[in-house]
């Protein structure tokens, strides 16, 4: 399988250092067009130019899917220039309901149906959002954690379609190996819970999507496998059509505070596609603002550049060892020892270098959860924080309700620099 052509080019050039441009935040309380409570609106972002509009979307819901809770789309009226964004968020958060195939609204609760779909015993689909990403159609692509795969929609929420990836990557019941989407802490085979499809990103020319996990299936080891899989689809047909494995950064390179972090702490948590081609990763620790009296302080928050240009793909490899399940005698886990290439990784920039306290947010006062990218104009970058809707009090369907998790209200942080 070839790349695109502008992946396969010579090697660009690296970024001169960007500059920080503005940094801000939307507080906890702020509520949306449906009266409720707009938090973990920095799950997933993705900017249309030509209709500025910036598009966002939440996680499945408060508590980590422990509420009842609607996934929502939001769309936001922005000019390519506007500074002050959030300010022009709070006033227009115009929320439209995710509906599934038979035009119901998804719920966020976590499946608890053995179901070959993700779904709850009542029936109703169960939905993770992550990642957002334009197309050249307007619709959108949605990536999600619990099956995992990618979901199209239109702008208002309609579901369109859903793209599916191998079979290595399903869930699997412990006991029978069958695909089964509810919590299993002794799992062996598929995605991790709460581990999916973390970012997407699709191509310029609108014909390849790109999905990363947030860390490696299980059979390769999970949380301390140190690397994880990052899945090409054709955006046509929906076939996935090449893989690529990526490494986490070594706690070891960091300064003296890595010391305090492990392999299982870092994750990916977004993609992003420029213009020239190349791929653009979120890559953080877990550690920062959570609500808690006592969080962690955050220790590494930063944006890397992906080059796919001389990194094996997986499914070209003869018997494929990194693509069967586990059962296969030719299998083999995909951790950060193989004898292939990874994906070349970049630093684009660490949030250390961006001086973010000479603009009001000091390090030990940062959110843990940065998950969202946005490209508003070529060399204007967007990256926004998942508050995970922390704030004492929600309000939901009308109802005023306590949230015990959060101790301390986490207002949902963004900033945009200037690439050079």
């Amino acid at each position: 399988m070839r790349l695109l052509p502008v992946l396969l080019a010579v090697t660009l050039p690296a970024f001169a250092t960007p500059k920080l441009e503005s940094l801000s935040s939307i507080p906890s309380s702020t509520l949306d067009s449906l009266g409720d409570t707009a938090g973990s609106f920095g799950s997933g972002s993705s900017y249309d130019p030509k209709a500025g509009i910036l598009y966002l979307t939440t996680d499945r819901g408060p508590g980590d899917g422990a509420v009842d809770f609607s996934p929502r789309l939001y769309s936001i009226p922005l000019p390519t220039d506007e500074k002050n964004i959030a300010s022009a968020i709070p006033s227009h958060l115009s929320a439209h309901l995710y509906k599934d195939p038979d035009g119901k609204p998804f719920t966020g609760l976590i499946p608890n149906s053995s179901d070959p779909e993700p779904r709850m015993k009542d029936g109703r689909r169960c939905l993770d959002p992550e990642g957002l990403t334009l197309m050249l159609d307007g619709n959108l692509l949605l990536c999600e954690e619990y099956m995992p795969s990618i979901l199209q929609f239109k702008p208002d929420g309609t579901f369109m379609a859903r793209l599916i990836p191998p079979e290595n990557y399903f869930p699997r019941n412990p006991t029978t190996s069958e695909i089964d989407f509810r919590e299993a802490p002794t799992r062996q085979e598929g995605r991790e819970d709460n581990r999916g499809f973390e970012g997407v990103a699709l191509s310029p020319d609108g014909k390849t999507l790109y999905a990363i996990l947030q860390s490696a299936l299980t059979q390769d080891g999970g949380k301390d496998a140190g690397a994880t899989r990052l899945l090409v689809f054709d955006a046509f047909s929906g076939t996935p059509k090449s893989e690529y494995a990526v490494r986490f950064t070594d706690p070891a390179s960091l300064p003296e505070d890595g010391k305090k972090l492990k392999t299982k702490n870092l994750v990916f948590s977004d993609l992003l596609c420029l213009p020239d081609g190349r791929l653009l990763a979120l890559e953080r620790d877990n550690r920062g603002q959570d609500g808690s009296t006592k969080p962690k302080v955050a220790i590494f928050k930063s944006v890397c550049v992906l080059d796919l240009t001389s990194a094996t793909d997986l499914t070209s490899m003869p018997d494929k060892p990194y693509s069967h399940r586990i059962s296969n005698s030719k299998f083999k886990p995909l951790n950060s020892s193989q004898p292939i290439e990874y994906v070349k990784k970049t630093l684009l920039f660490d949030f250390q270098d961006l001086n973010l306290p000479s603009q009001g947010l000091a390090w030990d006062q940062l959110p843990e959860k940065w998950e969202g990218l946005a490209l508003l104009n070529n060399n204007r970058l967007l990256v926004m924080s998942d508050n995970d809707f922390l704030n004492p009090e929600l309000n939901l369907n009308g109802k005023k309700i306590p949230f015990p998790k959060c101790q301390n209200p986490i207002p949902t942080w963004l900033f945009t620099i200037q690439l050079p």
